[in-house]
């Protein structure tokens, strides 16, 4: 019976110490999974600034790639509330794609964020003008992106011309037209989009510089 009780002994120390190495590895388990999640943390952490992310979306977009430029737009506008450049660019994309509303959204949050945004009034007033609506919102816009300019550029002078064209204000339209075909220079296509507004007022004249 000694022996029947050595065994029971030893059995007992065992589970003993079964017990003991199971309250290690516990901790040692928490504590690994606690530093698991502090690696994840850390790994997991966008390695690419707000500004990064933009650019990245601009390349993208130059390749055609619009679902990848609006993703990297996105994690911009994410990783930076503040930055209206790439909400500028997410509705250029849509733009693009003809998604009209989703463009008009961004624009208008870009503009909320900084109504002088020459670039963000310019394209939702032009998409007004492809869709045939809004033209007098499109003209405020413009208006108030410009009012305090030096110089207007020509592709804006442009976008004023239009709107007063299709708001039946042929004077003012010519206006714009006129600065804005003086004062191009190298832009070939936007040179033949005002000399095609200019012919709708039946103005036959050549930006030439």
């Amino acid at each position: 019976m000694e022996k029947n009780e050595q065994i029971d002994v030893s059995n007992k120390e065992v589970k003993y110490s079964l017990n003991i190495l199971r309250i290690i590895l516990f901790i040692f388990c928490i504590s690994l999974a606690g530093c698991a999640s502090l690696h994840g943390s850390i790994f997991m952490k966008d390695p690419l600034s707000a500004e990064e992310h933009n650019n990245l979306g601009v390349i993208y977009e130059r390749e055609g790639k619009y679902n990848l430029a609006i993703r990297e737009y996105k994690r911009a506008i994410h990783s930076d509330t503040t930055l209206i450049t790439p909400l500028v660019n997410l509705g250029n994309v849509y733009f693009r794609k003809g998604e009209y509303t989703e463009a008009e959204k961004y624009y208008k949050k870009a503009l909320k964020k900084d109504e002088t945004n020459l670039e963000a009034a310019n394209n939702l007033a032009s998409l007004y003008i492809e869709t045939g609506v809004d033209y007098e919102t499109g003209l405020q816009l413009m208006i108030r992106a410009t009012n305090n300019l030096e110089e207007i550029p020509p592709y804006a002078l442009d976008t004023l011309g239009v709107l007063y064209l299709n708001l039946g204000s042929k004077v003012e339209a010519e206006k714009f037209l006129i600065e804005a075909c003086s004062g191009i220079k190298s832009n070939d296509i936007l040179k033949q989009e005002i000399r095609s507004h200019l012919l709708e007022l039946g103005i036959n004249k050549r930006c030439e510089q």
